[in-house]
């Protein structure tokens, strides 16, 4: 019986340790607590006061008041960190610095539910099932899968990550979308 128990044990951390459908995505938003290069990991603490220990992606990007690069990270930066929660770590894959023009920008992750050309609307659907319409900016980029593309390439039911400007409350801009497509 202890070795049955013993080997299901090593099968269960196995396979979450292996298995790629434990990661799932989220975003988290805040200040950032420190930073740690060597370690490519830093700290942000949420509204809670809770603290989220990241490791930077190799292919991370960071938007520090609307511009995108490889920029470093500051304790203090306000940000909202689109990230993939593993069976073990939390990998940062998009970080949006709150500053300049940027201040009043966030992240939203979701399904593309629909597109209005004609009014310039897009409709992401978040996992809480909520609807958000998003006028579309002039000069809005798009990528899918990392590579840039055009609005017209984005698909209904596509999963991704959208950078929104809410300086106006009660209307939310989309500034950029990045789709996921899985091949």
């Amino acid at each position: 019986m202890k070795t049955v128990l013993k080997f299901v044990g090593v099968l269960v951390v196995g396979v979450l340790l292996a298995s790629p459908s434990v990661a799932a995505d989220a975003i988290v938003g805040g200040k950032v607590k420190s930073v740690d290069a060597d370690k490519k990991q830093f700290v942000v603490t949420d509204g809670d006061s809770k603290d989220w220990t990241l490791t930077l992606g190799e292919d991370a990007v960071v938007n520090r008041g609307g511009k995108e690069g490889k920029s470093n990270l500051k304790a203090d930066d306000p940000v909202h960190v689109y990230y993939e929660s593993g069976a073990v770590r939390r990998t940062a894959r998009y970080i949006l610095v709150r500053e300049g023009d940027a201040k009043n920008w966030e992240l939203l992750r979701g399904n593309v539910k629909s597109y209005d050309s004609d009014k310039k609307e897009l409709v992401m659907t978040d996992p809480d099932k909520k609807d958000w319409k998003l006028s579309v900016a002039s000069g809005a980029k798009f990528a899918v899968n990392k590579e840039e593309r055009k609005i017209s390439d984005v698909k209904i039911g596509d999963h991704g990550v959208a950078v929104i400007d809410r300086a106006d409350r009660d209307k939310a801009v989309l500034k950029r979308l990045m789709v996921h497509r899985k091949s």
